[in-house]
């Protein structure tokens, strides 16, 4: 849905935006994981939100890993699903 508004974190490139950890939050026990981008915050983020400049929708979050499905032109006038995926990082 290109119409949608857009999330805080698609206005950052998945280059610049860090997994800093996860956490368990909410009656379901939701699992969230925290994103840090390159102007020194921090975000919240769960499964069905999107980040990254490609239309990246978050399909599955683990303890150590962000999954998500971008959305990138194929080249010939269409578009294809492109599987990424963002890693907590040890400092």
């Amino acid at each position: 849905d290109f119409d949608r508004p857009k999330e805080v974190l698609e206005s950052f490139s998945l280059a610049e935006l860090k997994m800093v950890g996860t956490l368990q939050r909410g009656p379901e026990e939701t699992l969230w994981a925290l994103i840090s981008d390159n102007e020194g915050g921090v975000h919240m983020i769960r499964k069905g939100q999107y980040m990254g400049r490609n239309h990246g929708r978050i399909v599955e979050i683990a303890e150590g890993r962000i999954d998500l499905l971008e959305i990138v032109p194929n080249g010939h006038g269409g578009w294809l699903e492109r599987p990424q995926s963002v890693s907590l990082e040890d400092e």
